[in-house]
């Protein structure tokens, strides 16, 4: 039976071990363990340094888990340390040399691109913005707006669904860098307008993580429409962050367990057919 700890940031998770050298921002420096399993989702983990160690003394005994400086960690932190120090044969040092034009500036990059965004949600249609005389005009909702406008940040259609706009934000294995893709997700009419009306207030960070389904169809992947996923309010001048449910969809396997830098590749050899 697994024993959970509180954590600060996960909430109530189940007890790991790790070397104290994953512990806290470490990136690539190794993740080993035994294979998972249905009774033991998260062995015991140590880093590339620490491998050495247990090799020279033919397995883990008290004065190699000494020199480990063994470590209690909840679970949650623990798939964080094994994404940025799991090492894989593909980096994100092998896309350096792409080159690839930007259609927003049209200009040249160099390296990877790790945002890819949609103006507006799967629902909003030629026909919307034909009836929407604020479209793309109107900087939040209000009586005085009418039904249906998309701007930016925030849409309503027929004043009966309601978006915003944010990134769902897919951490790189390997990296402490995420790939994001830019989406919108739909809002209750209550939090909606509770959104906009604190949309210039710095207190808006404040506000509980918002219920959302995902509403674009990201064609990378299965249908990706009414995902179910958290919107976590930011700072001002930053978008919410969607915080995908955990299914099996590819998508939310990504949000949780990672993407590859050689997905990252294939995203962008499909998105940026101009590149070189």
């Amino acid at each position: 039976m697994t024993e959970n700890i509180q954590c600060g940031t996960h909430g109530d998770r189940e007890k790991t071990y790790v070397c104290i050298h994953l512990l806290g921002e470490s990136v690539g420096i190794g993740f080993n363990r035994k294979e998972p399993t249905a009774d033991e989702p998260f062995p015991d983990a140590w880093c590339d340094d620490c491998e050495l160690i247990r090799a020279a003394h033919d397995g883990w005994d008290e004065e190699a888990e000494k020199l480990a400086q063994i470590s209690l960690l909840c679970s949650g932190c623990y798939e964080r340390a094994r994404i940025r120090n799991t090492r894989t044969a593909f980096t994100l040092s092998d896309l350096a040399g792409l080159r690839w034009k930007c259609g927003s500036c049209e200009e040249w990059h160099t390296g990877p691109c790790l945002d890819f965004g949609h103006d507006s949600p799967h629902y909003w249609s030629k026909e919307h913005e034909k009836s929407s005389r604020f479209a793309g005009l109107v900087p939040k909702w209000s009586a005085n707006h009418g039904k249906t406008f998309l701007n930016e940040d925030f849409c309503a259609i027929d004043d009966e669904n309601f978006f915003v706009r944010g990134l769902i934000r897919l951490p790189i294995v390997g990296t402490d860098q995420h790939f994001c893709w830019g989406v919108w997700g739909s809002l209750s009419r209550e939090n909606f307008k509770l959104l906009l009306k604190k949309d210039s207030d710095p207190k808006r960070i404040e506000l509980p993580p918002m219920f959302s389904w995902l509403s674009t169809q990201i064609s990378e992947y299965p249908d990706t429409l009414s995902l179910k996923m958290h919107a976590h309010i930011q700072k001002l001048g930053w978008r919410p962050i969607f915080a995908l449910e955990p299914s099996s969809h590819p998508i939310s396997q990504e949000f949780h367990k990672g993407i590859t830098a050689e997905r990252v590749k294939e995203i962008m050899l499909a998105r940026l057919p101009a590149n070189q």
